[in-house]
């Protein structure tokens, strides 16, 4: 019975860790809208106030077993916690929510480390492949044209590194101390925090904020359901769980944060930020997941893996029933830029004699795609938005062909391949052609080295 009852906790206790992410990330479009109305650490001081009073009114009882050890617990954890919401705050004045939510959850590749530093629990291989794909995915995220970053995505990045150290924290400290107390009094201790940098450099009091009917009920999410049983729900339920599995649970705020951000606040994505969202979130689950064991990186292999697009037996597709191949250009077909070579003309005009309905499918802005297909004279598609299904259903619809006679080409795993797969449709990888590329493919390239490794033993291991 024992085993069962453990099993029930911890589901539950799970069930309370996404729905403290859910109610966390649906703040973030909270915060981005109050900030147009209360300074950032004004607001901090009017939120962990409002949790920090209803919670000792709550427990007002269990106060009574507050001791020197677990009051200095507090005022640890309340300053991990009001340290990272200040910089989190002000970041999300800089950089729009989305970016915010996710580059937050950066905590959840940084706690296994924090884990070996301060406990000695060395983090496994994952932890470490986990941390570079979280790497690049915040560069795609993060970088702009000119390899600049936004003070914003600075500023959110170093809160993700100060929650991971209160979540590290109250791991060891519910260990032995009543998590209700700690989830109290680290509120407490954040408020007063708050109040000292307010009153100090946080400038006039928001006067016409308090007394605004929209700004009050702000506040109030953020105070009684982002703060006080947002954090309740999270230190009694990680008590039940590992660090790491309450870190992956509470990172999905970043999922939930990014809905919010484009239902109410209209965000847009690009598809570079769209890859690097979906890194970090690679990432995440990286923590708990075993790929080399649970195969975990399946997703992402390619049905098949050539040298070039020039060495494919095209005749053979033919007879296999194939009809239509959608190409990627760049690096697929010829280098970064170029325009069609020989090759590449030759290839599309062999193509054409088998019958084959052939179309260029690309992110690139249409001149670039225009110039290529101006010699080739296939069909094409300019800005797909791969790795997003949409792009390979109307490429599919324009060459009158389904995903049964349709087959991709391209250089690219996490764009060109994973639309493939996205849109079930058959797919070559082949190796770039030239190594010169955009600084966010060369962080690509790093994680599908990771991929590809796997991918091949497990080729290896079928041949055997």
């Amino acid at each position: 019975m024992g085993q069962i009852v453990t099993r029930k906790v911890k589901l539950f206790a799970g069930f309370g860790l996404l729905v403290t992410a859910f109610v966390w990330g649906f703040a973030f479009v909270v915060v981005k809208n109050s900030l147009d109305y209360v300074p950032p650490i004004y607001m901090l001081a009017f939120r962990f106030t409002i949790a920090g009073v209803m919670l000792s009114l709550v427990f007002i009882r269990r106060m009574r077993k507050i001791n020197q050890k677990i009051l200095l617990h507090g005022a640890i954890v309340g300053f991990f916690l009001f340290a990272a919401y200040l910089v989190q705050t002000i970041g999300c004045d800089y950089t729009t929510a989305g970016k915010n939510a996710f580059l937050t959850t950066v905590y959840v590749v940084v706690v296994p480390f924090l884990g070996w530093i301060l406990k000695k629990r060395k983090p496994d291989r994952y932890c470490v492949i986990s941390a570079f794909i979280a790497i690049a995915g915040i560069g795609l995220l993060t970088l702009e044209g000119d390899l600049s970053v936004n003070i914003g995505d600075i500023l959110t990045l170093a809160c993700g590194i100060l929650f991971a150290f209160q979540i590290i924290y109250i791991d060891q400290y519910t260990e032995t101390d009543d998590p209700v107390l700690i989830a109290v009094l680290q509120m407490v201790f954040a408020a007063v925090y708050s109040w000292i940098a307010a009153l100090t450099a946080g400038g006039a009091f928001p006067v016409e904020a308090v007394q605004n009917s929209s700004v009050i009920i702000s506040m109030l999410y953020l105070g009684l359901f982002s703060t006080m049983i947002a954090f309740l729900l999270q230190n009694v339920c990680q008590k039940y769980l590992k660090p790491a599995t309450a870190s992956l649970l509470m990172s999905t705020e970043s999922v939930f944060g990014v809905l919010c951000s484009a239902i109410f606040l209209h965000e847009v994505m690009s598809g570079k930020m769209v890859i690097g969202c979906t890194l970090i979130f690679i990432a995440i689950v990286l923590n708990e997941t075993k790929p080399g064991k649970n195969g975990f990186f399946a997703a992402f292999y390619p049905d098949a893996y050539m040298e070039s697009a020039y060495v494919i037996d095209y005749d053979s597709l033919y007879q296999e029933g194939y009809r239509g191949i959608i190409f990627d250009i760049d690096n697929t077909l010829v280098p970064h830029g170029a325009p069609a070579d020989e090759r590449s003309i030759a290839l599309f005009a062999h193509l054409k004699e088998l019958g084959f309905r052939i179309l260029l499918l690309s992110n690139n802005k249409e001149p670039r795609v225009k110039m290529f297909n101006d010699v080739v004279q296939a069909e094409y598609i300019h800005k797909a938005n791969k790795p997003g299904a949409a792009g390979y259903l109307k490429a599919m619809e324009q060459m009158n062909c389904d995903a049964d006679t349709t087959i991709l080409i391209g250089d690219q795993l996490f764009t060109d391949v994973w639309g493939a797969k996205n849109a079930g449709i058959r797919n070559i990888l082949v190796k770039p052609i030239h190594p010169k590329e955009e600084i966010q493919i060369v962080l690509k390239r790093v994680l599908e080295r990771i991929v590809l490794h796997f991918y091949k033993k497990r080729v290896q291991t079928c041949m055997k």
